[in-house]
């Protein structure tokens, strides 16, 4: 029902595209602990859900994850686990799982892109795989597990995208963000052409650093994406402001590079209470912004017309973070 009012705000908004994030929130052919309690989105909802999207011209893509991520699905016991909350590679089992996972999204949703994550696998083979493999290095293991998620991804004609964050941590000392450098050509050959890296950066607020992660995502692929961040994730209040600061100079960078496809993620980290249409002024800036929009009275004007609410005004919801001591967001 929230996304049933939330689309076609967006919709007006100009955005086309909505990635759906789930982790274990939805329902699994044959896994019936998969989002077990965990208020999963039925079959039956998932395409309802698709198909209002369509009638507003907006593309659903599923977001999911086929590698970490998996705090609430692994406590059950049903998945091969390497450490945490990773799925062990290498193991018949876990492909098994994918493939019965991207059997009922293509069953659910039109779109012939997906999103199968694979972020923040922080101690990927450091766990059951060690013990069955021996040490291995991150970029082998993890060539390994991409190349079978795209031979299933294949078998149902979709185009794979990923976070980008583990080819870039395995050899930078555990940190995503570098400047501009030649790559390891280990880690180039490593990533499979036929897939769409993302870049996601939620914090930089100078256009030469999103600039050179850029440059750095082009030895990867060409056609790189980019996601942004509406800062939803510090409790119960947004922060339009910091969403703005970070993401103007993301978005300057993309027109410099240009960058053609871009997102803006609304994490619900630490409990998920902040409403996502608190984040209305920012989004609508942002989408002036990326037209090419750049004076601000008129894009206040806009929201005005837009919301019949007073852009400054609304802005005000961000204020509790200053008597919290989180002004700088």
């Amino acid at each position: 029902e929230g996304l049933k009012k939330y689309l076609p705000i967006i919709a007006k908004m100009g955005y086309n595209c909505l990635f759906l994030y789930t982790e274990d929130t939805y329902e699994v052919d044959g896994e019936p602990y998969f989002g077990y309690m965990r208020g999963r989105y039925t079959k039956s909802e998932m395409k309802e859900i698709d198909a209002f999207a369509a009638s507003l011209g907006i593309n659903l893509i599923p977001c999911v994850q086929t590698l970490a991520h998996f705090d609430a699905a692994v406590r059950w016991g049903t998945l091969p686990v390497d450490y945490g909350n990773i799925l062990l590679t290498d193991d018949e089992r876990t492909y098994e799982f994918i493939d019965r996972m991207f059997a009922t999204l293509s069953e659910c949703f039109a779109s012939r892109t997906i999103h199968v994550g694979m972020d923040e696998a922080w101690l990927l083979g450091r766990g059951k795989h060690l013990d069955i493999h021996g040490y291995e290095p991150v970029n082998t293991i993890i060539k390994r597990h991409l190349a079978r998620v795209c031979e299933i991804a294949k078998k149902y004609d979709y185009e794979v995208m990923i976070w980008s964050d583990m080819f870039f941590r395995s050899w930078n000392n555990g940190k995503y963000y570098i400047p501009k450098c030649e790559m390891p050509k280990e880690v180039v050959e490593a990533f499979p052409p036929e897939v769409i890296p993302v870049f996601w950066d939620y914090w930089t607020t100078r256009q030469q650093g999103y600039a050179d992660m850029f440059d750095n995502h082009k030895q990867l692929s060409k056609n790189t994406w980019f996601a942004g961040g509406a800062w939803s994730w510090i409790g119960m209040i947004p922060s339009n402001r910091y969403t703005l600061k970070s993401m103007l100079p993301a978005l300057d960078a993309c027109r410099e590079k240009k960058i053609k496809n871009v997102f803006f993620t609304m994490w619900g980290d630490d409990g998920a209470e902040c409403s996502k249409r608190s984040l209305l002024p920012s989004l609508y800036y942002l989408a002036e912004y990326a037209r090419g929009n750049r004076d601000e009275e008129n894009i206040k004007r806009g929201f005005m017309r837009f919301s019949g609410i007073d852009f400054d005004s609304f802005m005000q919801i961000d204020s509790p973070n200053d008597i919290l001591g989180l002004d700088k967001y």
